[in-house]
């Protein structure tokens, strides 16, 4: 009873807190604002291990941020995984105004072992990278015990990762009590068959709550309180309609060109080319092919690269005017390298027709927006003899392309903006324009459009992180100093003050420095007309002396792809008035939240779209398709297989014996003295399933940074496991013989482990260049692997068909071996030459155990070699010479030179006529 009421004590709305005392444990200053489905879901799922799915701008990152603010708390320890730096630097200012009494941490590379250990015991919430947090988990660094959970953000890209899940592991597998929280906003990405099941299995959740739009909680939510929508429909002309219907028959015959010179594709390709929309999103087929870059032949190659470039024009003559269209068709009729590789579709009739038509397209979006304008001013107007506050106004375009396009568009006028474009169609087709320039109409005051930069700028994001490792190397300095006086007055005081984080190193008064400065400028604009206004990201402004001739609002110009930025206009700004010039799901959902959260706000979207149009048909596209997966995931919920206990237990390795030095006891091993067998492994590595597999076998793993070799299985032995994209591209650059000598060189025993996976065998599009494949990419990539096997005789090929076939070869190669030194396979470097080759017996030895002598190069050694009549002592004896100081010296020597060099009189004549020959002359 005490814990219900507990958790509907933090999640209680702001209604609720007004009634409360004012003695209450939970301070109404740290409360956040929760939505009625917002709190039944953290209700709901309170003590659970929950995988969250919500449908695109559903409000993750709110659930995530009152997730984080739920659990910053200095008893609790808890790490967030696989975020970006945008989503970091979202999360800590926005926790740094709603939890101040313990605000979250970045743990990084540039911090150091020591203080991340000292940072473990502050407890909070960390962002921490998976890699750093893999080491510490298996050097027992973490304090588990005081771990209360992992959240982990963006929870479908484990699907093709598996740090994160092997980390999970780890935990499971120390404290089994601790909560996993996971969140996606990606349901497309479980519509296959069993991804749901997969990605449940590798989270070690119980359960899995999904949020699509049509949720009963959501919907009475959100649609209590919409915002007043406008729709501008506009007919498509002519001209851009005929354009648009090439276009997309040109991409549908790439596509099913595609489709038949590609062999096994799955059956949801086929259902593909009968949707109306098939040409406007990739297939499935092309999503596949571009997964297997290493097995495309000449035709699929050019085939993708024309489909991409066929989709940007298509979005070109969507969003973009006809002049850029255009100069784009003819830089590919007038590039020869793109004409070469081109499929042929630029030669057909229909490309030829594209520029006829082009010359008549125009736009009547760009009408439909001067309407808006004109009749926003109008509120406006009116507005402000009801002395209503006022607010800027957000225009929310499509790309960054466009944004500028219609910033031009508004600070030119329709007349002047379409004067310009067409003579730029003119000026490319070489001809003189008899039209005189228009004047300037501007739409709205040119003076009061701002263009707005990226959501964050690089140096506010450095701001940002830098003074949270201020903040924590002062943490760490005062954990090193209790750790020498522990005393209970300097604990009371660190209780009191120095434990808290100041909020001047954080930036939070910097943060509202610049928000009072911007409400402050905005309202100084708003009183007095004949001031100019700028206005950056984060809502500051800047003051110019210049006059306005009105009295027009600001007008903010964004692009529709960057989520945080518009969340953070929208916070900051708190517009009344959005302009929506291209339909985006996500960004009307994310308006719809802002509404929903600001009941009293009056919020007016204006959107711009084309009937019967392309636009129109992805937008709809869109929203048929989350709906149909998340039907998939309510069907496929019901059947999930949860076990009771987590599978956590790790195989016992009797069967592998290892052996001990013949000092002790004569290499007899006692069975309680048996060592556990280890394996060092690359940080890198832990990408795949192999290291998961491993450990579940009983094997330790030893995580290290290793520049020779993958997978260190014994003193003597070393492993280089190439998947097999990865090997075709190695070979291609060369870099694994690079590799190769670089594990030989200190290594007696080197293996190249080429893996592939059972679950792409299944759905093989193309034979690929180890199975027959007759292209002219294959059929290089097998001479080069001939190459690689001849030139390195002592090189042992291993194929396994998956990750768990190369746990059992590993064992296999570890039976009867001395577990490896970590410190050993660290220590050797690849741009290091350690190895020398004594004169005596031409054997290489390890720099180390030598005395002062002088170092080869590795190349010119391999090539010396291979010069007639040279072999390994003689070419010690020579590049130990001091008679010649590099290659061209004895290439430009005479006969006598050579022979004083080599003082041997037969190899220096075949060595004199071998860099005497003319092999130009000689024909060979």
């Amino acid at each position: 009873m005490s814990d219900e009421l507990s958790k509907r004590e933090l999640f209680s709305s702001e209604d609720d807190a007004d009634n409360d005392d004012e003695e209450c444990s939970t301070s109404t200053d740290e409360r956040v604002e929760l939505l009625d489905y917002e709190r039944n879901v953290m209700l709901d799922t309170f003590s659970d291990d929950v995988l969250f799915i919500l449908a695109k701008g559903l409000g993750l990152e709110r659930l995530v941020l009152h997730h984080l603010h739920l659990y910053s708390d200095p008893k609790l320890l808890v790490f967030i995984v696989n975020t970006t730096p945008a989503d970091e630097c979202y999360f800590i200012s926005n926790l740094k105004e709603i939890s101040k009494s313990c605000l979250p941490r970045v743990i990084n590379s540039d911090v150091s072992t020591k203080d991340r250990e000292i940072l473990y015991m502050q407890g909070g919430i960390h962002f921490i990278t998976s890699r750093i947090l893999m080491v510490d988990l298996l050097q027992n660094r973490v304090p588990v015990k005081n771990v209360a959970g992992i959240i982990v953000h963006h929870a479908h890209q484990l699907l093709s990762g598996f740090q994160e899940s092997f980390i999970l592991r780890l935990y499971r597998e120390k404290k089994a009590d601790g909560f996993v929280k996971a969140f996606s906003d990606n349901p497309n990405v479980f519509t296959s068959i069993g991804e749901l099941q997969r990605l449940v299995s590798r989270l070690y959740i119980r359960r899995v709550r999904l949020l699509p739009r049509f949720d009963v909680d959501v919907k009475r939510a959100l649609d209590l309180y919409t915002p007043k929508m406008i729709e501008m429909c506009s007919d498509l002309p002519h001209s851009m309609r005929k354009v648009q219907s090439a276009l997309v028959d040109i991409i549908r015959t790439c596509v099913n060109e595609l489709k038949q010179c590609s062999t096994g594709f799955d059956i949801i390709t086929e259902e593909e080319s009968s949707h109306p929309s098939s040409g406007l999103n990739p297939s499935m087929l092309e999503i596949q092919l571009k997964c297997q870059q290493f097995s495309l032949t000449e035709k699929q190659q050019r085939l993708l690269n024309d489909l991409k470039q066929l989709r940007n024009l298509l979005y070109q003559a969507e969003e973009l005017d006809a002049a850029t269209l255009y100069r784009n068709l003819l830089n590919i009729r007038r590039d020869k390298d793109l004409l070469t590789n081109n499929s042929g579709w630029i030669f057909t009739q229909t490309a030829s027709k594209l520029f006829i038509e082009i010359e008549q397209m125009y736009y009547p979006k760009w009408s439909a927006l001067k309407s808006v304008l004109e009749e926003i001013r109008i509120t406006y107007k009116a507005r402000r003899k009801s002395n209503l506050s006022d607010s800027p106004i957000v225009l929310i375009g499509g790309g960054r392309e466009v944004c500028f396009l219609i910033r031009d568009l508004i600070k030119w006028g329709l007349k002047r903006f379409k004067w310009v474009k067409r003579s730029q169609i003119i000026s490319e087709l070489t001809t003189k324009s008899n039209s005189r320039e228009p004047q300037a109409e501007p739409l709205w005051d040119p003076d009061r459009v701002i263009l707005s930069v990226s959501s964050l700028e690089d140096e506010q994001k450095n701001d940002i992180v830098t003074t949270v490792k201020a903040d924590q190397k002062l943490i760490v300095r005062r954990g090193r100093k209790r750790r020498k006086l522990i005393d209970e007055e300097i604990s009371k005081k660190r209780a009191i003050d120095n434990g808290q984080t100041r909020l001047v190193q954080f930036g939070i008064v910097q943060y509202k420095r610049l928000k009072e400065k911007a409400e402050t400028n905005y309202n100084n604009a708003i009183a007095e007309p004949n001031s100019n206004v700028e206005v950056s990201d984060e809502g500051s402004c800047k003051q110019t002396d210049e006059p306005l001739k009105e009295s027009d609002p600001l007008l903010l110009i964004i692009p529709h792809g960057e989520k945080y930025s518009i969340l953070r206009q929208l916070k900051c700004l708190a517009p009344n008035f959005v302009i929506l010039y291209h339909s985006d799901l996500t960004t009307l959902r994310l308006l719809e939240i802002y509404k929903a959260c600001n009941v009293d706000h009056d919020l007016f979207i204006y959107v711009l779209m084309y009937r019967e149009s392309n636009e129109e048909e992805r937008y709809l596209y869109s929203l048929r398709n989350e709906q149909l997966a998340f039907e998939q995931l309510v069907r496929e919920q019901g059947s999930l297989l949860i076990p009771r206990e987590y599978d956590t237990a790790r195989e016992t390795t009797n069967c592998l014996n290892l052996a001990k030095s013949s000092r002790n006891a004569g290499g007899r091993i006692e069975p309680e003295e048996s060592e556990n067998p280890k394996i060092i492994i690359d940080m890198r590595e832990f990408n795949c399933e192999l290291p998961t597999i491993l450990y579940k076998r009983g094997i330790d793993l030893v995580p290290a940074t290793l520049e020779v070799g993958d997978y260190i299985l014994a003193p003597d032995v070393a492993v280089e496991r190439k998947a097999l994209d990865d090997l075709v591209q190695s070979l291609h650059s060369g870099r694994i013989f690079k590799q190769i000598e670089q594990m030989l060189r200190h290594y007696e025993n080197v293996i190249l482990l080429i893996e592939s996976n059972k679950r792409d065998n299944f759905r093989k599009i193309t034979g690929g260049p180890f199975q027959g494949e007759l292209s002219r990419r294959c059929r290089e990539t097998r001479g080069l692997f001939t190459i690689l096997v001849r030139t390195y005789p002592q090189l042992n090929v291993v194929w396994t068909m998956d990750p768990t076939n190369s746990a059992e070869m590993f064992e296999e190669f570890k039976l009867n071996k001395l577990n490896p030194d970590v410190n050993k396979a660290i220590a050797l470097r690849s741009d290091v030459e350690n190895i020398v080759i004594t004169e005596a017996t031409g054997k290489e030895q390890c720099i180390e155990n030598l005395p002062k002598v002088k170092r080869f190069n590795s190349v010119l050694q391999r090539q010396l070699a291979r010069l007639p009549s040279m072999n390994m002592n003689d070419v010690v004896r020579l590049m130990s010479s001091d008679k010649v100081n590099c290659l061209l010296d004895i290439i430009n020597a005479d006969m006598e030179k050579i022979f004083d060099i080599t003082n041997n009189e037969t190899q220096a004549a075949t060595l004199y006529k071998f860099f005497s020959t003319d092999f130009r002359e000689e024909g060979v």
